[in-house]
């Protein structure tokens, strides 16, 4: 089975790993750029949590841990010991491997990687009158600050970093050319801005009815219920939805889908 792996710039690399080990062929395009937000924000969120301000340092994302390490490194911060005397929660495993691979502990975790399990798990340990940082990109759901303020918490939702599209668009168009010619299986999407920028290298080609198509005539997997509802939006069915928001999830159902 050919499987097309759609992840930001950061990752495809040891996500077609994954997928090859998992058995697929694989055909990936590395969507997004991610820069971090070098703002006076920063320089704010680190003053609080060196003043042991910050009750809970909520990371929603691996991705989301690596530009505060980017950015704390800019400043000469040990960000270990800065974010060590906090509480932290991260949002699932390959956020909490990353997280400790850097000397960075991790309190909690909820047993579903998504938003709404994250800010139930919070809510449960009684959050009302206690500040809260989340750390996210500008693309990142709104449930965590919104739930947590909805708790009683102080929430600072700062945008860690930014996606942004590529400005090489070889690959993708690469990608969107070869699915269309019908050659690619399945399809993993990993956000729901991998999936609008797929989209529109399809639009850009003349082809975004055409690939709508031929991907509801194919296996399409979403990480996360935000991913999901944004491919439905777009009249795209997803009909490989993994129990948990992990890529390994997402492998998993794809292969358990193929077998029907």
């Amino acid at each position: 089975m050919r499987l097309a792996v759609l992840r930001p710039v950061d990752r495809p690399d040891g996500s077609i790993a994954m997928a090859r080990e998992a058995g697929f062929e694989t055909i990936a395009a590395s969507l997004l750029s991610i820069v971090p937000n070098d703002a006076p924000e920063v320089d704010v969120l680190i003053a609080e949590m060196s003043l042991g301000r910050a009750m809970r340092v909520i990371v929603t994302s691996s991705t989301d841990f690596a530009s505060p390490l980017t950015l704390a490194k800019r400043r000469g911060v040990d960000i270990a010991s800065l974010l060590n005397g906090n509480t932290l929660e991260a949002i699932g495993p390959a956020t909490a491997g990353a997280m400790r691979a850097e000397g960075i502990k991790v309190d909690m975790m909820p047993d579903e990687y998504t938003s709404t399990d994250l800010v139930e798990l919070l809510s449960s340990q009684g959050v009302e009158g206690k500040r809260a940082f989340l750390l996210r990109s500008d693309h990142g759901e709104r449930i965590p600050v919104a739930g947590l303020q909805d708790a009683g918490a102080s929430v600072m939702g700062m945008a860690i970093h930014w996606l942004v599209p590529r400005a090489d668009r070889e690959e993708l168009e690469v990608m969107a050319r070869e699915a269309l010619s019908g050659n690619i299986d399945a399809f993993a999407f990993s956000s729901a801005m991998t999936a609008a920028t797929f989209l529109k290298a399809a639009e850009r080609l003349g082809a975004g009815e055409e690939m709508i198509w031929m991907l509801n005539d194919r296996i399409v997997s979403a990480m996360g219920p935000l991913t999901r509802r944004r491919l439905e939006g777009m009249g795209i069915v997803v009909g490989a939805m993994p129990e948990h928001a992990t890529f390994d999830g997402v492998l998993e159902t794809i292969k358990g889908h193929s077998r029907r």
